[in-house]
């Protein structure tokens, strides 16, 4: 690992603390091969969830289940984590037997629930330009201090491990007519906070040696307001999360193809 990479990765570790709970696992085996840590989209919310998870609301068509069918999975992402969170409660799974570990998170730093409702409702769309602008700063400044934490620890833990990092999705089409939704000019700019988020976490697994996937291109013509949305929509439970078919037509493909 670079000097630079080290010292960055101390810092982040007295700065955050490492603790040692672990969320309760969808399913393991002594001696795990794959682990998939994370936060909402790691877990599988948008799908149906496995019903034994409780808040966490993993489910059996995450990307991470879905990959795992032919190999043993310790599955800890859970809905509404952090970076933190997952220092605190899921990297503890990674052990030294570990062969690869998945990991999506970062939007919950950067506030995407918060920045979805501006954007929703507030009056002005200079309001929703406000919110997005913030959700950006933190994930240039201040989410590559997370991130590198959560990296270089898993790193620190799984030496030989394969760390592959799932992005996210734009989550609309910007067609001009959609309703029940932000309006246009409001979907471009939390499109475009999408790419600076997924442009700090690349920049981060690539400080740190872990391998980024971006799966925008995957789920392109496929946001919410397309005639074939992997995305759901406000109303629909897990909404601004991929549909089950999101998770199989869209990362899961990204996924195989990067652990060939």
């Amino acid at each position: 690992m670079p000097r630079r990479a080290l010292v960055l990765l101390l810092s982040c570790l007295t700065l955050l603390g490492v603790a040692t709970a672990v969320a309760p696992a969808a399913s393991a085996e002594a001696g795990p091969e794959y682990v998939a840590l994370g936060d909402s989209y790691a877990a599988g919310v948008g799908a149906p969830p496995d019903g034994v998870s409780g808040a966490c609301l993993r489910s059996p068509h995450s990307y991470p289940a879905l990959y795992a069918r032919t190999r043993p999975l310790t599955h800890v992402a859970c809905s509404g984590a952090t970076t933190a969170d997952v220092l605190r409660h899921q990297v503890e799974a990674v052990t030294a037997t570990t062969d690869l570990v998945t990991i999506t998170v970062g939007g919950n730093d950067t506030g995407f629930s918060p920045v979805l409702t501006t954007c929703s409702t507030a009056a002005a769309d200079e309001t929703c330009a406000r919110a997005v602008r913030a959700g950006e700063a933190v994930a240039r400044f201040a989410l590559p201090v997370g991130l590198a934490a959560d990296y270089g620890t898993i790193r620190l833990r799984a030496p030989h491990a394969r760390i592959v990092v799932l992005g996210y999705p734009r989550l609309f089409d910007e067609t001009p007519n959609c309703a029940g939704v932000p309006n246009q000019a409001r979907r471009a700019l939390l499109n475009h906070g999408a790419d600076t988020l997924n442009a700090a976490i690349r920049g981060s697994a690539a400080r740190l040696g872990a391998e980024f996937v971006d799966v925008r291109p995957a789920f392109e013509g496929h946001g919410v307001c397309s005639a074939d949305p992997w995305i759901n929509g406000p109303a629909a439970a897990g909404a601004y999360h991929p549909t089950a078919r999101g998770y199989a037509l869209g990362y899961l493909p990204a996924l195989v193809a990067a652990a060939a």
